[in-house]
């Protein structure tokens, strides 16, 4: 089955690098003009090296510097896009941070940034982008969650705690816009090769290990998993699909 994305506008929010980035580049050779948005220095530099590769390659797109737990900032580039695309057609939540930490070493403050950048940031991005969406016919939200939901882990609680708040985010999104069709969905990873994974365990075998010990498909995740799943959930064949959580983990949440 292939994947038509062909007129369609689709944001993704947290796509410079990692996940967010294939799914931009993937969004853009199915056919979409796509938009990201970027925070840090190292997220500019990867932003940089995506604009040109799209640039060489013929692609539309948009890149905004952008925090996405800033209301203010948030509301001003979707009023940018607003006028450049009058529309929005998708859109992926992609942004997060975790890192691991013991419960009770957790300070507040942290608490309260992790769940900024992975839950409230959603709820921002998701309230603007439906505010375009209804007006012009629909369109897909696809958020990227965790896997860590499910057991609890994935290196500290506040980030497993927003992972799930996504959850009720999901389903309140379906249940106040589905009759405008507007979908909503959740893609939950596991165990994913992306940059972060690879600073944890830098040493190529010892990943491999972990694949074959972690997982029941015998592998880590890689970024194209991801993406697959999430240009699915944004193109037209899953137009029936909606308030679903899919969890592209190679079996490890629940063969554990």
């Amino acid at each position: 089955m292939n994947i038509e994305l062909t007129g369609k506008k689709i944001l993704i929010v947290g796509g410079a690098r990692g996940i967010g980035g294939r799914i931009v580049r993937d969004c853009a050779s199915a056919g979409a003009a796509v938009a990201w948005t970027y925070f840090s220095d190292s997220g500019e530099k990867a932003s940089a090296e995506l604009s040109r590769e799209l640039t060489s390659a013929g692609r539309s797109f948009l890149s905004f510097r952008v925090d996405s737990t800033d209301e203010e900032g948030t509301l001003e580039m979707f009023a940018a896009l607003r006028e450049k695309w009058g529309r929005l057609d998708g859109l992926v939540y992609n942004a997060g941070f975790t890192s691991p930490k013991d419960f009770c070493d957790i300070s507040y403050d942290e608490w309260k940034r992790v769940v900024d950048i992975n839950l409230n940031g959603a709820f921002l991005a998701v309230r603007e982008g439906v505010k375009i969406m209804r007006g012009s016919g629909g369109g897909a939200i696809v958020l990227i969650g965790s896997a860590a939901v499910v057991a609890g882990g994935g290196g500290r609680a506040d980030y497993v705690a927003a992972k799930a708040g996504l959850e009720g985010l999901n389903r309140a999104v379906t249940k106040y816009f589905a009759k405008e069709k507007i979908r909503c969905n959740i893609v939950h990873p596991s165990l994913i090769e992306t940059e972060l994974l690879c600073q944890r365990h830098p040493d190529p075998d010892k990943r491999r290990i972990l694949g074959e010990k972690e997982v029941p498909l015998g592998r880590l995740g890689r970024v194209e998993d991801i993406s697959n799943a999430a240009l699915f959930l944004l193109s037209d064949q899953a137009s029936y699909i909606t308030a679903q959580s899919l969890f592209v983990d190679g079996g490890r949440s629940f063969c554990k």
